[in-house]
């Protein structure tokens, strides 16, 4: 199958039909874990391409090319015999944002959208998340940082899609409050066709690693009122208030996660941050990376099968987590995919 590719940088404009200035090879690298997109261009000619161009990128292998990056340059290198191009996914948007902002019983997903839209992201698909009592962003941090915290603590991946749209999603297996009908199809159950050993899959390999710990302990603040000159409501002498457990661990070996969390303002919140820090603590307890012929319809958060593999091979169902396609005139279209394979749902005690 001939690979395909769309190629638009300011007002360049390249195809495999029509290879204007002759890129040479193209590579895109996403990460659910790695706040910015990347891309590589290099051209075998010399251009003058302008800092702050937008760059997009769409690849196919046999069919139409699909959407595969959206950015901006954000470096450019040229030598006698060519130009290179680096851009940056339009994360960097919500990373340079700095603002300051209070809210009150509000969602997460309310504050992921307010902030992506004075980023000028678009969001695609955020959740809402648990109800936040108070809740505030300042100048002395980027809007990515307040983000990712918010994200971080209640287990929810933050990143942006093909097309640079704002994603906030539950890890795979998460609670109901955060995912719900709505969040497991989200969250790529019913994901694109699998990779399959003697098919299409040309290298892979598995890591397993333990937990960094299979027993939280969450414990928060007070939910008190904050009226009055003098209050001083984050105060408690009831540690029980805001506090949950989440993890079954009862061994001498097991290993115990303590956390203080300011946002844990209710049992229920403290209860929601325990069981996302328990997954997040578990998510890559077992990775599976295989090498395909290029796959530009998969996404980050997509849920991928590697299929028909030989006894004790890595292999299994698993989401996305990383993806890297590479492009070039001696090598083809070939797609790295790195799979976070499903660990047992840990039990969370009030």
């Amino acid at each position: 199958m001939k690979p395909t590719y769309q190629l638009s940088i300011g007002l360049l404009r390249a195809t495999d039909a029509e290879p204007v200035g002759g890129p040479t090879t193209l590579t895109v690298d996403r990460a659910v874990d790695v706040p910015l997109d990347i891309a590589r261009i290099r051209f075998c000619t010399r251009h003058d391409i302008s800092l702050g161009a937008n760059l997009t990128l769409r690849l196919g292998l046999g069919a139409a090319p699909v959407d595969t990056f959206t950015g901006t340059v954000a470096e450019v290198r040229t030598t006698l015999t060519g130009t290179s191009v680096l851009a940056t996914g339009t994360m960097r948007n919500l990373m340079e944002l700095r603002v300051a902002a209070a809210y009150s019983d509000v969602t997460v997903g309310t504050v992921a959208r307010d902030l992506a839209t004075r980023a000028g992201l678009a969001p695609a698909d955020v959740h809402e998340g648990p109800l936040l009592p108070r809740f505030a962003v300042d100048v002395f941090r980027s809007g990515h940082e307040h983000l990712a915290d918010l994200a971080h603590s209640f287990g929810l991946d933050l990143y942006a899609d093909r097309q640079g749209r704002l994603v906030l999603r539950a890890l795979p297996g998460g609670t109901p409050s955060l995912t719900g009908t709505a969040g497991a199809a989200a969250a790529g159950l019913a994901g694109p066709a699998a990779a399959r050993y003697g098919a299409d899959i040309l290298t892979a390999r598995g890591t397993r690693r333990p937990p960094s710990y299979d027993v939280v302990t969450v414990g928060g603040e007070s939910p008190a009122s904050t009226r009055g000159a003098t209050a001083a409501s984050w105060l408690t002498t009831d540690d029980q208030v805001a506090r949950a457990d989440a993890g079954s661990g009862a061994g001498s070996g097991s290993r115990r996660g303590l956390l203080l969390a300011p946002l844990a303002r209710t049992r229920d919140l403290a209860h929601d941050i325990a069981e996302g820090q328990l997954r997040r603590a578990s998510r890559s307890t077992n990775l599976v990376e295989v090498t395909v012929p290029g796959r530009p319809d998969l996404d980050l958060g997509d849920t991928l099968a590697v299929a028909a593999m030989p006894s004790d091979a890595p292999g299994g169902s698993g989401q996305v987590r990383a993806l890297r396609h590479h492009l070039s005139a001696d090598g083809g279209f070939t797609t790295t995919v790195r799979l976070a394979l499903p660990t047992v749902a840990p039990e969370v005690r009030p």
